[in-house]
């Protein structure tokens, strides 16, 4: 996708690290960022689009984030097995929370297995391993079981927290924030690139018949829109991952 835009003749792509948002009177003019090589630098724009992920840490400045971390996800690599329904994501409904596996390749399934609460058992003490082989790997189903024991054996063991936020937008001149910086769900259903493509569509159809950014109060409460009409979509993705989990 970054590629697709890069190519495009009125696309110029800088990457770096942004630090900072801009702002001049209440109004978003740009950002401060680093490039590769570490030189920090400005970029000034009508419309500065924030969709700095889950961590972000430009949200603050464009919403009042209320983020829950309900547990953690930790992650395997199982190789040379098949899913009891090929090519189809799996959903364990496991004890004391689910486990899921899907395909990453034709060779390697992807393992989640969600741990409850913020804190994950040890890796370095063996806790971690103690826990996989104990209480998660009875309830793997059959197909899955030895290659579970030997990823767990090879110990590339990965954990990551799941965050949850609802969205609660703060209007801002000169900005607009998106994709998980936004909002959160839990990410058992897998929702937030749809969640983040689906308001990348909203998004765009608004902004199609603009032909000057330059405004930004009138462009503010143009956008203001926006939140409504990305509820449809989002609510039943939201409302599932919350439910399901």
């Amino acid at each position: 996708m970054r590629e697709k835009v890069a190519s495009l003749p009125n696309v110029n792509m800088e990457q770096g690290t942004v630090i900072s948002l801009l702002e001049e009177k209440g109004t978003i003019k740009g950002v401060q960022y680093k490039n590769k090589d570490g030189q920090a630098l400005t970029a000034y724009a009508p419309l500065t689009i924030v969709c700095d992920g889950c961590f972000s840490n430009l949200r603050r400045s464009l919403c009042n984030p209320k983020v829950d971390n309900p547990s953690c996800f930790v992650g395997l690599i199982l190789e040379n097995c098949e899913l009891p329904c090929a090519n189809h994501g799996h959903v364990i409904l496991g004890d004391p929370s689910p486990i899921l596996f899907y395909p990453i390749s034709s060779t390697e399934i992807r393992c989640l297995v969600d741990v409850p609460g913020t804190k994950v058992p040890s890796i370095s003490n063996g806790d971690m391993t103690k826990y996989l082989k104990t209480t998660v790997a009875p309830q793997v189903p059959p197909e899955l079981y030895d290659a579970f024991i030997a990823a767990v054996d090879k110990g590339n063991i990965r954990t990551m927290p799941n965050r949850s936020m609802p969205a609660d937008p703060r209007p801002t001149p000169g900005a607009v924030l998106m994709g998980d910086a936004f909002n959160m769900r839990h990410p058992l259903t897998g929702g937030g690139m749809t969640v983040a493509l689906s308001d990348i569509v909203v998004l765009r159809n608004l902004l199609k018949p603009m032909r000057d950014l330059n405004d930004a109060p009138t462009l503010c409460k143009y956008l203001e829109s926006f939140y409504t009409l990305r509820k449809p979509v989002v609510s039943t993705i939201n409302t599932l991952a919350g439910a399901l989990y």
